[in-house]
């Protein structure tokens, strides 16, 4: 089997560090499924902290981690939210640490 790479996105939302499995369930809580966004999950990554883990990309939007971490957390209590801009990390922020 092949894996197919999905590259940076230039402006939008990266949740990394999802426990791996729990992709679908952040994106089902977020309800980006009836979305006009772009997203992308990646399914049980290397991780060097959790061994595997799932990242779920929104291309388009930033969306605010106060927001969405009583949705996610659940799912995703190690997560960080990381908000692009030209390809770069322009904020990243913890759940536990909210």
């Amino acid at each position: 089997m092949s894996a197919i790479r999905i590259g940076k996105i230039q402006y939008g939302t990266v949740i990394d560090h999802i426990t791996a499995g729990k992709g679908t369930k952040v994106i089902e809580a977020l309800d980006l499924a009836r979305s006009d966004k772009i997203v992308s999950m990646l399914m049980n990554v290397q991780s060097k902290k959790l061994g595997k883990k799932d990242i779920v990309k929104i291309d388009g939007v930033h969306l605010d981690p106060k927001e969405i971490a009583p949705k996610i957390s659940q799912f995703a209590p190690k997560a960080t939210v990381n908000l692009i801009k030209n390809s770069k990390v322009l904020n990243k922020v913890r759940l536990e640490s909210l």
